[in-house]
């Protein structure tokens, strides 16, 4: 063979070596593609946003001209009226005649005689930060007993965590977690108050108007779905004879339901946001924080149950409003205080394990009651659809 075919040879071999290892890298998927269109995506919980939001204020941006009761009780009462309107219970006024010692505490709200004026100032109140009544139950929850220590909250005090179905199901209980598009819905409340949180903060009038319109839209239409539209039922009127104490009658509204799921002591629920005429049962931390608000006007912690049914069921729902506005403010107290990462969102744990500063958690109202004192059922999704009514209802309209 001679030298000049010898080279063709070899580079023909050559080139045919090139051609088929070129073949073969172009067949093969380049490892950082990212292309497989097979793969899924597992929802996560949001991951903390580039710009943070601001963190908690404990003082009150209450503006000083505020009237809670013609800028949000009317129109807000109004409008969820009409969602629900074959019911109407928010904006007609209520018998004077009915009304217990705790429907006249404040001068600023003693005159007026509607649920939705009795709502809105609750959640006005609750729009100040204050320090949650749960010392006695502290421990429950990973916090301190003693609530001088804990950091105020209010319900404009910290942002709203946004979540996803991987959070709730770390929050909510076992097969509670919403669909997809209540999902959306949730993370749509939040977004909008935390909006309206900045603008507050930074002393727009209006954005502070707007959330407490919104928290109140919230828990006015949480009233229609926890009682409002089964409150003056024949079975109302009967549970209410049977418990009733001496002179007291049921006002019109006031829903007196047994819950069969319950025992003896948790059975009887009363009011717009259906709490158990216990003092020192699910409304004790309420009852301690009213009476700081109001010393001269104090509910007992040891007061008997006919006692309570009076407070519970009074004609304007005074306390009752209080009471779930509270518990709302409560919830997010645990969140912020407690040194235990089960009793809060997930988003407040760092990557390193720790959890982050209570001044800089976020908190969210979607809570199996033994994660972070949870009361309402539809923030929890109990029946599977009552969280979707609810927060329809909510961003029905103008929010």
């Amino acid at each position: 063979m001679t030298k000049q075919n010898t080279t063709k040879i070899l580079l023909a071999a050559l080139v045919t070596l090139t051609l088929s290892n070129t073949a073969f890298a172009m067949a093969k998927k380049p490892a950082d593609s990212g292309d497989d269109d097979t793969s899924t995506s597992t929802p996560s919980t949001p991951s903390t946003p580039t710009n943070p939001e601001p963190p908690a204020t404990t003082g009150s941006i209450v503006p000083a001209d505020f009237d809670v009761f013609t800028e949000v009780a009317g129109p807000v009462g109004k409008l969820v009226d009409s969602i629900y309107q074959t019911y109407r219970e928010l904006i007609p006024e209520r018998d004077q005649t009915l009304a217990y010692k705790t429907d006249n505490t404040d001068m600023n709200v003693d005159s007026r005689y509607r649920f939705a004026d009795r709502i809105a100032y609750a959640i006005e109140l609750k729009m100040n930060p204050s320090k949650a009544g749960l010392g006695y139950v502290g421990s429950s929850y990973g916090m301190s007993s003693s609530e001088s220590s804990y950091l105020e909250t209010s319900l404009i005090s910290h942002p709203l965590c946004t979540v996803s179905s991987t959070s709730l199901s770390k929050t909510l209980s076992s097969g509670k977690v919403p669909s997809a598009s209540t999902i959306t819905k949730l993370n749509t409340f939040a977004n909008k108050m935390n909006e309206y949180r900045r603008g507050a903060l930074n002393g727009d009038r209006t954005s502070f108007v707007k959330a407490t319109k919104l928290w109140t839209k919230l828990m006015m239409c949480m009233s229609y779905t926890e009682s409002l539209t089964t409150a003056d039922t024949s079975t109302s009127g009967k549970v209410a004879t049977k418990y009733a104490p001496s002179g007291y009658r049921r006002p019109a509204g006031v829903l007196f339901y047994e819950d069969p799921y319950q025992d003896a002591a948790s059975k009887l629920n009363i009011g717009l946001f259906q709490f158990t005429p216990t003092a020192s049962g699910n409304v004790q931390a309420c009852i301690r924080e009213w009476n700081k608000i109001y010393p001269k006007n104090t509910i007992s912690t040891s007061a008997s149950q006919a006692e309570m049914i009076r407070v519970l069921g009074s004609a304007m729902q005074s306390f009752n409003a209080f009471c779930g506005a509270a518990k709302i403010t409560g919830m997010f107290s645990v969140q912020v205080n407690t040194a235990k990462s089960s009793f809060t969102h997930p988003s407040n744990l760092q990557s390193n394990g720790s959890l982050k500063l209570p001044t800089d958690r976020c908190v969210s109202p979607h809570f199996a009651a033994g994660k972070s004192y949870n009361h309402f059922g539809p923030l929890q999704n109990s029946t599977g659809s009552n969280l979707n009514e609810v927060m329809s209802c909510a961003l029905n309209g103008d929010y």
